[in-house]
């Protein structure tokens, strides 16, 4: 099965299920509140994918600024559960598969397409576009997932716990 590495495991940072315990919208550890988690290692409940961790990143990056700056009160972004995953159906063409992770309700970004449908178009972008991606671009913070290259408006959460 599936979990964070030992290191972790040992460190005490995990859950029972083996995954660094974190809220699953401000991806902040559970006890320790200067720790955040994102990806394979947290126990965020959406799919461990490239798409999901586009997602959570940005939200990591204000949060952990926030509390470096000595400003807890403003580590309020939220992580939304949104992922994809991409369905190799054969004969060059694939399924783009956008949904959110909490709810499982889809959430496709290339609307006009029918993304139950397989396309070369998806087969070309994960052949040649997502690659080069998640190797030259999302390590630089310059990928924002379904929002490319444009740095997403983040949500906030309010003191009762909605959001803004």
């Amino acid at each position: 099965p599936m979990s964070a590495p030992s290191f972790l495991q040992d460190s005490g940072l995990t859950n029972a299920s083996g995954f660094v315990d974190v809220d699953k919208e401000t991806c902040q550890h559970s006890r320790y509140p200067s720790v955040f988690a994102l990806g394979d290692c947290s126990s965020l409940l959406t799919s461990k994918t490239y798409s999901a961790v586009s997602g959570q990143a940005p939200v990591v990056v204000h949060n952990v600024q926030s509390m470096l700056r000595s400003k807890p009160s403003e580590a309020n972004a939220a992580y939304d559960g949104s992922t994809a995953c991409l369905i190799l159906t054969g004969d060059s063409k694939l399924m783009l598969a956008e949904f959110s992770g909490y709810t499982m309700e889809p959430a496709p970004t290339f609307w006009p397409l029918d993304q139950r449908v397989p396309r070369w178009l998806f087969y070309f972008m994960k052949r040649f576009v997502f690659e080069r991606v998640y190797w030259h671009l999302m390590p630089i913070g310059r990928w924002f997932g379904k929002r490319t290259i444009f740095e997403p408006p983040l949500v906030r959460r309010t003191l009762n716990g909605g959001t803004q």
